[in-house]
């Protein structure tokens, strides 16, 4: 136990690497990691300069079963398409309906794979209800 902690930690300090890369490889293996702790320092990451790291936060949010729908919206207005399509990804997986709205509106994104997403996203959730 006490040794996945040191493996955690170190993944969340490689989250401040100057290398975008390194930042983007640490948010993945938190996600497989599963635990809850690392739900804050993934969502600081949401705000990186990076649209790499961004997309990767966003997917990584998805693994988790912890409300950041509200986070996962505000993506799906971000200047990079990626990052758009992982925050319709991951509001896909969680299904929270209070979404639907804004994933609506994404279905007339300028990139046609947001598009995309955010229709099969809509419907998925919808299924669910």
């Amino acid at each position: 136990m006490a040794e996945e902690m040191k493996r955690i930690d170190f993944l969340v300090e490689e989250l401040e690497d100057a290398d975008f890369n390194v930042r983007v490889d640490a948010l993945e293996l938190l996600a497989e990691k599963g635990d809850i702790r690392v739900i804050g320092p993934i969502i600081k990451t949401l705000k990186d300069e990076d649209y790499h790291v961004r997309e990767a936060a966003a997917l990584s949010l998805g693994t988790f079963d912890y409300n950041s729908t509200k986070m996962l919206i505000k993506l799906l207005k971000d200047k990079n398409a990626s990052v758009r399509y992982a925050g319709a990804l991951s509001l896909s997986i969680i299904g929270d309906e209070s979404s639907i709205p804004y994933l609506e509106k994404a279905t007339y994104d300028k990139n046609q794979v947001v598009q995309k997403v955010a229709t099969l996203a809509v419907s998925e959730i919808k299924k669910r209800i």
